[in-house]
């Protein structure tokens, strides 16, 4: 009997290893910070994004500009867009109101060495707070998010 359990036991462990080992299961989290890089410069880029978030049922809100902290002028290499597609925010926050700290949608775009880096939260994070409801809108908003930066950034 104990040998059977032993047996069982490395039999589970063996076909876990061997789905991890091809991809088939995963342990490993979605990464928080998303993070691609445009082909464009920094006004192309957010052109570009702009466009992208209209074609893709989003709505541009505003674009940020930030102060160094040092002096009165902006930094003209690092920006902040927000938008929104109102009527999954509406459902979301209907689902689960913990989502506003993810509300609204944010890209934040940062120039360096003449090269454009986009970075935002992975929508896929909401999933941990364990609302099935949340997890399918969180899907749809992840796709769209990643269509957006796609068609940006061609």
């Amino acid at each position: 009997m104990n040998h059977r359990r032993i047996y069982s036991f490395a039999v589970i462990v063996f076909a876990s290893f061997i789905l991890l080992a091809t991809g088939i299961a995963s342990t490993s989290k979605p990464p928080m910070l998303v993070s691609v890089d445009s082909p464009y410069g920094m006004r192309k880029t957010i052109q570009n994004i702009k466009q992208s978030l209209v074609n893709n049922n989003f709505r541009f809100l505003r674009e940020q500009t930030v102060k160094d902290g040092l002096g009165d002028s902006e930094d003209p290499h690092f920006r902040i867009l927000y938008f929104c597609n109102f009527a999954v925010a509406h459902k979301a926050i209907q689902y689960d109101k913990r989502i506003g700290f993810m509300l609204p949608c944010r890209l934040t775009l940062i120039e360096k060495e003449g090269r454009v880096s986009i970075y935002y939260l992975n929508p896929q994070l909401v999933k941990g707070l364990g609302n099935k409801k949340l997890n399918s809108l969180c899907d749809q908003i992840s796709a769209a998010m990643n269509s957006v930066i796609e068609e940006a950034t061609l």
